[in-house]
């Protein structure tokens, strides 16, 4: 961690995108059709049983060997970004050991969170939402204080450098998006801490399960690719939380009919290269829905530029929702599907360029390679393994 004190001292010439301006709110009516249920299918009880027996850990603190070979395979987007990172994840630590202010604001919940919400808006955030904290969704690896509400800041990533997945140029616009997302998010913190009230920002990569509380939020559902899907920017944000006791009013969950885009849609599931993507959604920890095969997406992630056929192939990350339900209510059709445009991309490692439905040959030199190795069924960070820590 020397190495990050080090590098807060280095002018930033990473030549990072400037951020998009934060999101309109979205005010299209989605089709009655189209509605399934307020962000996730759950159940309760099932939730609440795995959590106890079963319960969350960061993924790279149970699988540090995974951490070492991306790291190793990604220094073509990595090293180029490492600089502008360590210079948010300073910003981060700075906010978390700052003190509240004595004697705290009097606004009511209502006020609060509409004065939030504008400073959100002021600082750059794409759009920030409000949940409860639950602790089933919690790391405990995490290092960062757990307070009573979690307000989630999403940081949308430059869009031309997205339509390039898979490639190193899209994974830098995706660690750019993370040091933005740190820094505005450390930005908010110190906001509630002028107003007298107590905030603890998370780091990069987040110590919970971030698009849980995104959805919680109503920022967004799950797409069949397994992301979080917002109107307005698909599944390329990035997400930060911070937590506060501060009295904010909690957002709901959204019913924005993307569930059933995906169902019609589908286009993750026929050009993912591996076919790590299920045609159907089943119940998995009490939630329904798409669970990514991790021991065919990892290792394919890991060696060719992050991948992410299934984002770049997502109409609703190249178009929007509200773009998408247009050119359905005229046509009956999915916005971009079947065209070279929105399923078209540029394989990094063979060079070809693949069209809708093609999909290159991954040989067990990719899927099995010797220096990734990774025990799949592994739940709990091995003994002895140290989380990094991103805020302490």
């Amino acid at each position: 961690m020397r190495v990050l004190t080090l590098l807060r001292f280095t002018p930033d010439r990473s030549g990072a995108p400037e951020v998009p301006p934060p999101w309109k709110p979205f005010s299209r009516e989605v089709p009655e059709e189209l509605l399934t249920c307020p962000g996730e299918p759950r159940d309760r009880e099932e939730e609440e049983r795995v959590a106890r027996e079963e319960p969350l850990h960061e993924f790279f603190s149970v699988h540090p060997e995974a951490s070492e070979f991306i790291v190793e395979h990604g220094r073509g987007f990595l090293k180029p970004t490492f600089s502008k990172l360590a210079g948010a994840i300073h910003q981060i630590r700075q906010a978390t050991r700052s003190r509240p202010r004595p004697g705290r604001a009097t606004y009511s919940p209502e006020e609060l969170t509409e004065l939030l919400r504008k400073e959100a808006v002021r600082i750059g955030l794409s759009r920030i939402g409000i949940a409860p904290n639950d602790p089933k969704y919690t790391f405990p690896e995490s290092d960062a204080e757990q307070l009573p509400n979690v307000v989630v800041c999403l940081v949308e990533q430059d869009w031309e450098l997205t339509q390039m997945i898979p490639s190193d140029e899209a994974e830098m616009a995706a660690m750019y998006g993370y040091a933005e997302g740190m820094t505005r998010t450390a930005a908010l913190t110190e906001f509630l801490k002028r107003l007298g009230f107590d905030a603890a920002p998370q780091g990069f990569p987040g110590d919970a399960i971030a698009i849980h509380y995104g959805v919680a939020a109503g920022l967004g559902q799950l797409g069949i690719n397994g992301q979080m899907l917002t109107p307005e920017a698909g599944s390329r944000c990035r997400i930060l939380m911070l937590t506060t006791d501060a009295p904010l009013v909690h957002d709901q969950p959204v019913d924005y009919g993307l569930h059933k885009i995906c169902d019609e849609c589908k286009a993750c599931v026929r050009n993912c290269p591996v076919g790590a993507i299920p045609q159907t959604r089943k119940p998995y920890r009490g939630v329904m829905k798409s669970k990514l095969n991790t021991a065919r997406c990892l290792p394919v992630v890991a060696q060719a530029s992050g991948c992410a056929v299934c984002m770049k192939v997502c109409p609703v990350q190249r178009y929007g929702l509200d773009a998408i339900l247009e050119h359905r209510e005229k046509t009956g059709e999915i916005l971009g599907v079947g065209t070279d445009e929105l399923e078209g991309y540029d394989w990094p490692l063979d060079g070809r360029h693949y069209g809708p439905g093609q999909t290159p040959k991954v040989g067990d030199e990719v899927l099995k390679n010797q220096d990734l190795v990774f025990d799949y069924s592994r739940r709990e960070p091995p003994p002895g393994v140290e989380p990094i820590r991103f805020v302490g």
